[in-house]
């Protein structure tokens, strides 16, 4: 049970365990499933037989409120319902940050950083309610409601970041040192992720980075650092194969995530590699 809490003293203390197999879903991908009955079932009963755990974003939760349709809101909350407490909430680190990070080997996957401020939150509804279902319920609701704020905080974070990727990338000695990188070039894990990741952009000027692709990112880099098995779109899919088969070539041991997007039946392929964890499926 990646989620608990109980009560010490007057106090709840909350816990939260990373178990794997650890998954992530983007944004559109938490929506597919969602809408789906066969699908939400197959991604819950698969997680909680697996005692794997989903990991959630603050962005992800965010992404949300692009919709105005209330009835999207509803799916991810029943969803979220059928999943707790094979949950981890955590805080996304931006890109550059995380990038400049020096504290983990390459061949050790990384550890996500607790959503203190709604984990705390989630302890004083718990107190109240002493239910799972119930303290969980109406997390999407919460960004549906706050809308405009949501999305103001979510555009300016991403304007930053397609600000920084755009100025880093008109640089040629920036360009030449991404060509000429290697996942074996004695960058830490979070660089070589987020370097390999960004490889294509950076190299292709004419390549458009949008508010949508800057956020896409930040999905891409937490997924395949932190998880076994991610659903994205189909873009990062080929970002991440890539940087699967030059670590292959490279013969190096560094695990990072599987993935799939929505094309070519990669939902049912990425739900089969968490039933038959951790004998992974084929996709």
């Amino acid at each position: 049970m990646s989620i608990s809490f109980a009560f010490d003293g007057d106090d709840v203390v909350w816990r939260q365990r990373f178990d794997r197999p650890a998954v992530y879903l983007d944004t559109f991908a938490i929506r597919a499933i969602a809408e789906s009955d066969e699908w939400s079932v197959r991604f819950a009963r698969g997680l909680k037989a697996r005692n794997g755990c989903w990991l959630l974003s603050a962005v992800s939760m965010g992404e949300f409120a692009r919709f105005a349709d209330p009835r999207h809101t509803e799916q991810a909350e029943r969803l979220l319902a059928q999943v707790v407490p094979h949950v981890y909430l955590f805080v996304s680190d931006s890109v550059g940050a995380q990038a400049n990070r020096s504290d983990t080997d390459p061949a050790r996957q990384s550890f996500p950083p607790a959503d203190r401020r709604n984990l705390d939150y989630l302890s004083r509804k718990w107190a109240q309610t002493q239910s799972f279902s119930e303290t969980f319920q109406g997390m999407f609701q919460v960004v549906h409601e706050n809308r405009d704020r949501m999305l103001e905080t979510l555009d300016e974070v991403a304007s930053k970041l397609v600000t920084s990727l755009a100025k880093y990338r008109q640089m040629e000695t920036y360009r030449r040192r991404a060509k000429a990188a290697r996942p074996d070039d004695g960058r830490t894990r979070q660089q070589i992720i987020s370097g390999e990741l960004l490889r294509e952009l950076v190299l292709d000027l004419n390549a458009p980075i949008s508010a949508n692709e800057a956020v896409d990112l930040m999905h891409a880099v937490d997924a395949v650092d932190y998880c076994d098995l991610v659903l994205l779109d189909k873009a990062w899919e080929r970002r991440v194969n890539a940087l699967h088969q030059r670590i292959a070539d490279g013969g190096l041991a560094i695990p990072v995530a599987r993935c799939w997007s929505m094309r070519n039946g990669g939902v049912d392929h990425f739900l089969e590699a968490i039933e038959l964890w951790p004998r992974q499926a084929g996709g």
